[in-house]
């Protein structure tokens, strides 16, 4: 007797649904209107590395961490373009200097958002523009958005550039860039946290941008992190799965083996005091070319917890090396700091190595 697999009762079909990677969930939808009803609504909690860019290729590939594999995406939107990641969404950048958003590539729909080009942030002479971008291959370092665009009209944009000097703003209905005015310095990372931006700097200094406040392009420092515990190379902020505000330190970048080690701090800004971490308990961090974001991880991920998971996000790797961006990557383990790899295959690049895309459909 022949089944009908048409015909299989709803209640089963969703729950084969549930866990399904976003690639599987879309296959699984395709086979009939039955199975696309009964299915579980698109979703993820996990989150997918975007490998490099492929020269002269339209789609890019994307390694899920819960299914173990590489699925390909058409995305002529990044071809020879730049990128960076933050709540999901993709920053471009091309050598035509244009500015835009996308929407998580592994979510159902396109949505773009073109941003005011390169030449529309203030202060900077054309010439200097090209000179800098062509000799690093980015002028930005750093995106992070402040809410979800599908889901809050008011959202932010902001960016680090210049040498990663300068801090720049942006809002829906800007034709150009704001300059945020804060203490001159490098600086290393930015987030949105509870409800403002905040940058750490190479002086240690946390500054907070209130873009809601009554000075929305000035940030002032809110906490100065003790010298002794700079990093010499790169430091990330995170929010945590609980909620408080970490400064991470990563160690090794400019050697030939690359990252050896990470510190985690947890920083009180109301108390102004600070404490390092030994465990991130059952949640895990994910930096790199990303805004920096942390999950709270389960059996159902295949995520790792206490863990750090991180990409190659030091520009002269990308750069002045061989192969480019793209080897010095891992999972560093807190416990024991030994590091293992999240990606067994190879994916270098110059121009646009591997990033994460945080899970936000």
């Amino acid at each position: 007797m022949e089944r009908n697999w048409a015909d299989l009762l709803p209640e089963l079909l969703g729950s084969c649904s549930q866990g399904l990677c976003p690639n599987d969930l879309s296959a699984f939808r395709a086979v009939c209107r039955s199975w696309r009803s009964a299915a579980v609504e698109e979703s993820s909690d996990v989150p997918w590395l975007m490998l490099a860019d492929k020269k002269g290729k339209r789609c890019r590939e994307f390694f899920c961490l819960q299914c173990q594999r590489v699925h390909k995406k058409f995305m002529p939107e990044v071809k020879a373009r730049r990128c960076f990641s933050s709540r999901g969404w993709v920053l471009t950048i091309g050598r035509d200097w244009e500015l835009h958003m996308l929407k998580n590539p592994m979510s159902r729909g396109s949505h773009i958002i073109n941003l005011p080009n390169l030449n529309k942030f203030p202060n900077i002479e054309v010439e200097n523009l090209r000179r800098y971008y062509h000799s690093y291959g980015a002028f930005i370092n750093k995106f992070v958005i402040s809410d979800s665009p599908t889901t809050s009209p008011d959202f932010r944009v902001m960016v680090t550039y210049y040498y990663n000097a300068r801090l720049g703003l942006w809002k829906p209905g800007d034709e150009e860039w704001t300059k945020v005015d804060h203490p001159s310095s490098f600086n290393f990372d930015v987030i949105f946290y509870r409800g403002c931006f905040y940058a750490l700097n190479a002086n240690g200094h946390i500054l907070r941008c209130d873009v809601n406040g009554p000075t929305p392009s000035k940030a002032q420092v809110v906490f100065e992190m003790p010298r002794d515990l700079l990093g010499l190379e790169q430091m990330y902020l995170v929010q945590s799965t609980t909620g408080s505000l970490l400064v991470v330190s990563r160690r090794g970048q400019y050697r030939p083996r690359g990252t050896f080690r990470f510190h985690v701090f947890e920083i009180d800004l109301v108390a102004q005091s600070w404490r390092g971490i030994k465990t991130l308990k059952n949640s895990s961090l994910f930096l790199g070319w990303n805004s920096s974001f942390s999950l709270e991880v389960d059996e159902k991920h295949h995520i790792k917890p206490n863990c750090i998971y991180f990409t190659d996000d030091f520009i002269d790797n990308s750069r002045v090396t061989k192969d480019g961006g793209g080897k010095d990557m891992g999972i560093y383990h807190l416990q024991d700091g030994t590091i293992e790899p999240h990606f067994q295959g190879k994916s270098y690049s110059h121009y646009s190595p591997p990033l994460w895309i945080e899970p936000n459909f």
